[in-house]
């Protein structure tokens, strides 16, 4: 308890306090509401959203905002360093893990353009983020890369360059950088388990419960694209698969698409499966195709993380419990305003807002 209380006493005070200071419903409703996108933007002054007003103000340009708003879910991790200590420090540093390797993704998406697809890409490079998460990442080494080799050069020092070395020649003869993506994902996730079993009982209890809660909602999002978008068999998509997931196992997954004899595609199994395993998502199961049940399951996504969340914050609040749902409530909201700049920008209507958030 001593150790405990001394570690979160304050950090719990203070993150639950930020929480409390999230976007107001109303203000969000407004946001939804806005007649335009620079309508919308200007719904954010004197938020805590004002820098993406005043950089869409200056610039016009909405992916100027988008990259503030990256820059600001990654500091929601970074700013806490400060306040932790071993092992919870090693914990966090593994969690921001996820940014660097979408760091990686990011350049490494337009450098294949480039160079293996013959795309100009010069005009989204300007977006990439170029500061050090936790390794640092020779960002310009990499778009300038002449070949795979390069790359993997470019992000030497990194645990990033033999994941490189291993799939992106196999990548640019397959003209896909699916498996290497799939690669640096199972990465994340074997660092972020591995940090968490450093963890004392109670917070590494709450941490692989978060963790392969996101697990199972990774797999079952990957499943839909593996059977229905790329076409593969069960066993090699199960193999592709993150194991230790907190409830829905590959067995149960292979299980359930052998039931399904390809009839009614990954996203029906893959809702079944959450159905089983969560209260409350078998009643988001519906018809539709593969594109509406996708969208029915991100809903399901965004309900459970909510859902543990809101235990965390409920319960002791002594622990990396409360940290994580800090992660998941900001998160949450910053992902909110985005959709909704994004929605604007296409002139979606407002039911179609909110049938995505």
């Amino acid at each position: 308890m001593p150790d405990a209380l001394k570690t979160y006493g304050f950090l719990s005070a203070k993150l639950k306090a930020r929480i409390s200071k999230t976007m107001p419903p109303e203000t969000m409703d407004r946001l939804i509401k806005a007649r335009s996108l620079p309508e919308a933007v200007q719904f954010l002054r004197g938020t805590a959203y004002a820098a993406i007003e005043e950089a869409y103000s200056s610039t016009g340009d909405l992916r100027a905002g988008e990259a503030l708003l990256y820059e600001r879910e990654l500091r929601l991790y970074t700013d806490l360093l400060r306040y932790l200590e071993e092992p919870a420090l090693s914990f966090v540093k593994a969690l921001a893990i996820r940014y660097e390797i979408e760091q990686v993704k990011d350049a490494v998406r337009l450098w294949f353009d480039a160079r293996v697809r013959g795309r100009d890409s010069a005009g989204r490079t300007g977006y990439l983020y170029r500061g050090t998460i936790v390794h640092r990442v020779d960002v310009d080494g990499l778009l300038g890369a002449a070949d795979a080799d390069g790359v993997a050069d470019a992000l030497s020092g990194t645990p990033y360059a033999a994941i490189a070395r291993a799939e992106l020649p196999a990548a640019v003869s397959s003209r896909s950088v699916f498996s290497f993506e799939l690669a640096l994902d199972r990465y994340y996730y074997d660092e972020a388990f591995e940090a968490a079993a450093g963890l004392g009982g109670r917070d590494r209890e709450a941490a692989e419960r978060a963790i392969g809660v996101d697990v199972d909602l990774q797999n079952v999002s990957w499943l839909i694209r593996f059977k229905d978008f790329y076409g593969m068999g069960a066993e090699e998509a199960i193999g592709r698969l993150i194991p230790r997931g907190r409830a829905i196992k590959p067995a149960a997954m292979a299980a359930a698409w052998e039931d399904e004899r390809g009839s009614r595609g990954a996203g029906a199994i893959g809702l079944d499966l959450l159905g089983r395993s969560y209260r409350g998502i078998g009643a988001l199961i519906g018809g539709g195709d593969s594109a509406a049940r996708l969208a029915v399951l991100e809903a399901a996504i965004r309900r459970v993380a909510d859902d543990e969340a809101r235990k965390s914050l409920c319960g002791y609040p002594f622990s990396i419990g409360v940290v994580l749902a800090y992660f998941t409530k900001k998160r949450a909201e910053m992902r909110a305003v985005l959709t909704i700049l994004n929605a604007k920008y296409y002139g979606l209507s407002d039911e179609r807002i909110r049938s995505a958030l």
